[in-house]
């Protein structure tokens, strides 16, 4: 795998940027943290340091000049370090004891240089804070070297440092590591995708269950590849079964044209020769234009389903005219439904008139004399529900969902009238407009369940 690949991952760039993001804060905290520190302990020293000026100067108000003297001269001796200052000067800045040479600029509370006599080239800082003041005739300085301060600048400098190496290191680690797993991803995403465009529909992207959005996109592209290898299967099957269907009527209706120009050279009337040729030619008219109007309805967006149809009214007046039908045929069919309900939908009206049609169609054409069709519209919360239950032959359970595919039969043998898109277009209207359809046992007989979502907007008054 090219680094480089890696290296320009969304993951590992978004990592890096964070990371510039994390050392430009570090820097800036621990440019304050410095700033903290420096003031807390010039303070704290400063304190400690104007304690032991007081307390000399106590002892010089208490004891005399003679005492403070010897008691500088100790303090000397002791910080041979040169960590700490003190120095006596007289009227004209002549050291009288202590170990600074020369009398530092202004009084008071300072931070600053000081001429020690034990200073070295070699020693962590050359700065002190100092207190110097008046004390009788002469000048009293007191101070002590920031060498803590300097230590703790160093301690902190490195500190910060070390753990922003190690964060911004593990963080690229980290970021590398996310990178690579998603250009793997996506290397899957490139390979299952360039076998389906080279024709292997059983192509699919490897679902490790991740909740990642490489791993989301993966799982809705699958669903993508299931419904284009469902489409292309259709598509095939549609071609053969339409190939299939169109075979025998115009096998029939060349048969029939034959025998029409044979009665005519006899001399014979061929008005039935002519009649069978026009029946053979209305079927295929009426396999194709079922076809084009599935093609129509899957094609239709959903600006153009705007209209407000009264379920109700359709549905009543629709099972009024296959009421008569049904009655021909030895059968019967009733509507029944709430009073007081809306039954409002919105959607396209020629669309919906063609789903209830359809279903008291097939209900009639495969039930047998003595059927009883019975068509229920209820109302539940968002939803309207449309059932048409029948007691003729059913589907079996292994065909319940088959029988929605384009020109599936039940009858393998296919000599039985329909195009076999009934179902097909029920399913493809339901679905546009939002709703669902399920096929359910009647214990004998079929239901066909239809659920539709209640208009979101309701009709106007007319004027």
């Amino acid at each position: 795998m090219d680094r480089g690949d890696v290296l320009s991952g969304a993951a590992f760039s978004a990592v890096l940027r964070s990371a510039f993001a994390f050392v430009f804060v570090l820097v800036l905290g621990g440019w304050a943290a410095l700033v903290y520190v420096e003031r807390s302990l010039i303070a704290e020293l400063g304190d400690d340091v104007q304690q032991r000026w007081n307390i000399i100067a106590t002892d010089h108000a208490n004891e005399g000049r003679s005492h403070v003297t010897a008691t500088i001269e100790k303090v000397a001796r002791v910080s041979a370090n040169g960590h700490h200052a003190a120095a006596l000067f007289g009227p004209e800045n002549d050291v009288i004891a202590g170990n600074l040479l020369t009398r530092p600029e202004g009084q008071g509370l300072q931070v600053g240089l000081l001429d020690h006599a034990l200073a070295s080239p070699d020693d962590i800082s050359h700065e002190y804070v100092y207190v110097s003041g008046p004390l009788g005739d002469g000048v009293l300085v007191i101070g002590q070297r920031l060498d803590l301060l300097d230590r703790t600048k160093v301690l902190i400098f490195r500190t910060l440092a070390l753990s922003g190496f190690l964060i911004v290191l593990t963080m690229l680690s980290f970021g590398y590591f996310l990178s690579n797993k998603s250009l793997r991803r996506l290397r899957d995403i490139e390979t299952a995708l360039s076998k389906a465009s080279d024709g292997d529909m059983a192509a699919r992207i490897s679902d490790d269950g991740g909740t990642t959005q490489i791993d989301r996109i993966a799982r809705e592209i699958n669903l993508h590849l299931d419904r284009l290898s469902r489409m292309i299967a259709t598509t095939r099957n549609t071609a053969a079964a339409t190939a299939h269907d169109l075979k025998s009527p115009l096998g029939r209706a060349y048969l029939s044209l034959g025998k029409a120009m044979e009665m005519v050279d006899r001399d014979e009337d061929p008005s039935e020769a002519l009649a069978d040729t026009q029946d053979e030619l209305e079927n295929m008219r009426v396999i194709f234009e079922s076809y084009l109007q599935l093609s129509r309805i899957e094609a239709t967006g959903e600006e153009h389903l705007t209209a407000h149809v009264d379920l109700k009214a359709l549905t009543a007046e629709l099972t009024e005219t296959f009421a008569l039908i049904a009655e021909d045929e030895g059968q019967s069919l009733s509507f029944e439904t709430d009073a007081g309900q809306d039954y409002g939908v919105t959607g396209d009206a020629q669309m919906l008139q063609q789903l209830v049609v359809n279903l008291l169609q097939n209900a009639v054409t495969h039930g047998a004399a003595g059927n009883r069709i019975e068509a229920k519209l209820r109302r539940t919360d968002g939803d309207i529900r449309l059932t048409v239950a029948d007691t003729g032959p059913g589907i079996p359970d292994d065909a319940k969902q088959r029988v929605f595919e384009p020109f599936h039969r039940l009858d393998p043998s296919r000599t039985k009238p329909g195009s076999g898109l009934g179902l097909a277009l029920v399913q493809a209207i339901v679905e546009k407009h939002g709703g669902s359809v399920t096929l359910k046992d009647n214990h004998p007989g079929l239901i066909v369940e239809v659920t539709l979502p209640v208009a979101s907007i309701q009709r106007l008054p007319e004027t």
